[in-house]
């Protein structure tokens, strides 16, 4: 189905199942194709599964969205238009920010529980912070994509479960950076930090112990300052957690959801 989050700014968006909603979000240039593997899974666990691209990715028109802000207010119509009340959100890499964005943005929209897959609340690193991505400092900002591609975003591929779906997604509508430069900054630049201390519903932080994007520890500061925090390391993956080993990630997913 599509939603219109604004003028001539349709969204795709992919309902499955009836429960509880389990609401998925995208990293930066994902296609909800990306979660392939758990939309059987929380199905049979007896849950309702959403996906969508944002707005000017993937299956939805529109222009590219400038900032995450955009992003949490289209959640939030998404939300709102699907009648979907205490979600629980899942998001992976810069969807772990829409989600971050979309609790400050809305504090009064009850939101059930939050995971966030190997994304840290400030990319940048500083003299005192030093869990954003690897290399990524005030004066590497405008060098992010030379950083980027000194890793490899998996260890050992995708899942074919998931790789034929979201090959097919990229092939269909291909994603063009230059046309995103603007969230891309904002979701660099961005400081999540405050938000991350305040959130008030259970909450699991996913992490990979061998991503390539970033060290160990952030999961580790937020369960310090928030008791409602809960982390997860995996093994054996990259940056793309759910889509790498879904076994054990929908398997860290259940725990937590039980």
């Amino acid at each position: 189905m599509q939603i219109q989050v604004a003028e001539n700014t349709p969204v795709a968006v992919t309902v499955t199942g009836t429960g509880q909603p389990i609401v998925f979000l995208n990293g930066f240039g994902g296609f909800k194709e990306i979660w392939a593997a758990q939309i059987p899974a929380v199905t049979a666990w007896g849950y309702q599964a959403i996906t969508w691209d944002y707005r000017g990715q993937g299956a939805s028109g529109g222009d590219t969205a400038t900032s995450l802000r955009e992003l949490a207010g289209d959640l939030h119509t998404v939300l709102n238009a699907l009648a979907v009340h205490d979600p629980i959100l899942v998001g992976h890499s810069m969807g772990a920010s829409v989600i971050w964005a979309f609790l400050k943005d809305y504090p009064a929209f009850p939101v059930k529980a939050v995971v966030t897959v190997d994304q840290s609340p400030k990319m940048v690193n500083t003299q005192d912070w030093w869990y954003g991505f690897r290399g990524l400092d005030r004066a590497s900002v405008h060098q992010f994509f030379q950083l980027m591609s000194r890793h490899h975003e998996t260890l050992q591929g995708l899942d074919p479960a998931v790789a034929q779906p979201l090959q097919a997604a990229e092939q269909a509508h291909p994603f063009f950076r230059i046309a995103a430069e603007e969230l891309l900054s904002d979701h660099l630049r961005a400081d999540w930090r405050p938000v991350v201390e305040k959130i008030s519903c259970p909450t699991l932080m996913i992490s990979a112990l061998q991503s390539p994007y970033f060290p160990d520890g952030y999961a580790d500061w937020a369960v310090k300052w928030n008791p409602q925090i809960q982390t997860q390391s995996i093994d054996g993956c990259g940056h793309d957690i759910m889509a790498e080993v879904p076994t054990a990630f929908d398997g860290a997913l259940h725990k937590f959801l039980n």
